[in-house]
């Protein structure tokens, strides 16, 4: 992992957002420039990326130019997909919060099992991902096109449901995925759905319509892949 001595300041970065505690710029694998606002952000940063790079393959994240870590609690995380980076680079930014990389307690290695639940480091990293990667491959375009056409139209959403797992884990049969999915909707259903095909140890093979929503993603090209190799930290049995 590089050290934050290693990495190269560029005041040009401090045009980001007072919300963002530490700036990246992101060449491939490699941090190359940085703005630091709190060094203790800083150096839990360098620790999700490591993350990052653990769970998702280079050809997986390679048009990502910028990592942030975010301050306050109202945002676990967010993707910026408009192509207005801080770093004067086309590309993508992916930030996340300061208080989920803190509440990691295992976040020294990066190889450690992935956590399946909402509300957790591990949930929020591959969701934001999930927001890249389902822009890239189209699959927000797609996953509509089946899923909220008169084929298979939707089941009313409540704004307050109660019936889904205290502890965050995604709902395997049903309707929807998480209670988020349910409330939110459109890209941030297709989203949790994404997260839940990455991070659970068995897809479900029943016939409800949460289960062909996770399995949508395993007729997009490269997501079995990605799987295959997350699921290879999956937490042994």
């Amino acid at each position: 992992m590089q050290s934050l001595s290693e990495i190269p300041d560029k005041d040009s970065l401090q045009v980001a957002a007072d919300k963002f505690l530490a700036v990246f710029e992101i060449d491939g694998d490699d941090f190359i420039a940085k703005v630091v606002r709190d060094e203790q952000a800083a150096t839990l940063g360098l620790y999700g990326w490591q993350r990052i790079e653990t769970l998702f393959p280079l050809e997986y994240r390679n048009e990502l130019v910028q990592f942030n870590v975010l301050d306050g609690k109202r945002w676990a995380g967010f993707f910026s997909g408009d192509g207005a980076n801080d770093v004067d680079r086309k590309g993508y930014r992916l930030s996340i919060a300061k208080f989920l990389l803190l509440k990691e307690s295992n976040r020294h290695n990066p190889s450690r099992s992935i956590t399946p639940r909402r509300e957790t480091l591990d949930w929020t990293l591959v969701h934001e991902m999930g927001h890249y990667l389902c822009l890239r491959s189209d699959s927000i375009e797609q996953f509509s096109q089946v899923f909220d056409g008169d084929s298979k139209p939707q089941p009313r959403r409540r704004e307050e449901p109660d019936d889904y797992a205290k502890d965050g884990s995604p709902k395997l049969k049903g309707d929807f995925v998480t209670s988020y999915a349910e409330r939110t909707g459109g890209d941030e259903e297709v989203v949790e759905c994404f997260t839940t095909y990455m991070l659970v140890a068995n897809l479900p093979t029943n016939d409800s319509l949460v289960a062909e929503k996770i399995r949508f993603f395993d007729d997009v090209e490269g997501m079995p892949e990605l799987r295959e190799h997350i699921q290879k930290y999956k937490a042994e049995e």
